[in-house]
């Protein structure tokens, strides 16, 4: 059976809640995925976007209210020897593949070119 998790990498998430220039891009992107997908992030994603949103003294309910779309997915400790083991200069980056694997996500959406030139080999990266 094929999997049916997509990953956000945060980037993506950040177009899309503060409305980013590149935020139809990201629509198209998820409108061509399959109606069976699951879309899946980190609670480090989460993290981060709460950063954005408490600096830019946004009311936080938005990010919860947008973040109930989501499956939301775990790091554990092997997802961190994991990207320790396969660090390519953005240990952040590592942790998303590595977590993204573990769940048996199919792929990573997301718009840092690097994410795919570093992790491509490891994993799906569009």
């Amino acid at each position: 059976m094929t999997s049916n998790l997509f990953f956000l990498d945060t980037n993506i998430m950040l177009e899309m809640l503060f409305g980013r220039p590149q935020a139809k891009t990201v629509l198209k992107k998820l409108m061509s995925l399959p109606q069976t997908a699951v879309i899946c992030t980190s609670v480090i994603s989460i993290a981060t976007l709460f950063y954005f949103v408490e600096r830019e003294k946004i009311n936080k309910q938005t990010v919860h209210n947008f973040i109930e779309n989501y499956r939301l997915l775990d790091i554990n400790s092997d997802d961190y020897h994991w990207a320790k083991n396969n660090d390519m200069g953005d240990f952040e980056d590592a942790l998303q593949i590595a977590c993204a694997k573990r769940h048996g996500c199919v792929s990573l959406l997301t718009l840092d070119k690097n994410l795919y030139r570093s992790y491509g080999r490891h994993f799906t990266v569009s």
